[in-house]
């Protein structure tokens, strides 16, 4: 979860000071301009909300991914390892 915390916010204040350099280019009055810049602010902060929480459980399952086959992998090295030094003892 910790991995893209930060997506809400940044999402947020870009979509704030794309609109506001808008509004300002337009001359918009005050009160239309912040209640134009809050509602934008707001939508898009929700927007990535979302994102955060579909890139989490995409990564998230990758990493379970990579998780179990590293252990896999690790396991079946270690076995091997072992048979070969019983093998070998066997031998001598």
């Amino acid at each position: 979860m910790r991995k893209f915390r930060n997506i809400p916010a940044l999402i947020t204040l870009l979509a704030g000071f794309i609109v506001a350099v808008f509004m300002i280019m337009e001359k918009f009055t005050l009160i239309n301009f912040l209640w134009i810049l809050i509602c934008s602010m707001f939508g898009f902060y929700i927007v990535g909300i979302i994102l955060r929480i579909i890139l989490n459980k995409v990564f998230k399952d990758e990493d379970k991914n990579t998780d179990e086959n590293e252990d896999n992998g690790e396991n079946g090295e270690n076995e091997d390892s072992e048979e070969v030094e019983k093998n070998a003892e066997s031998e001598q």
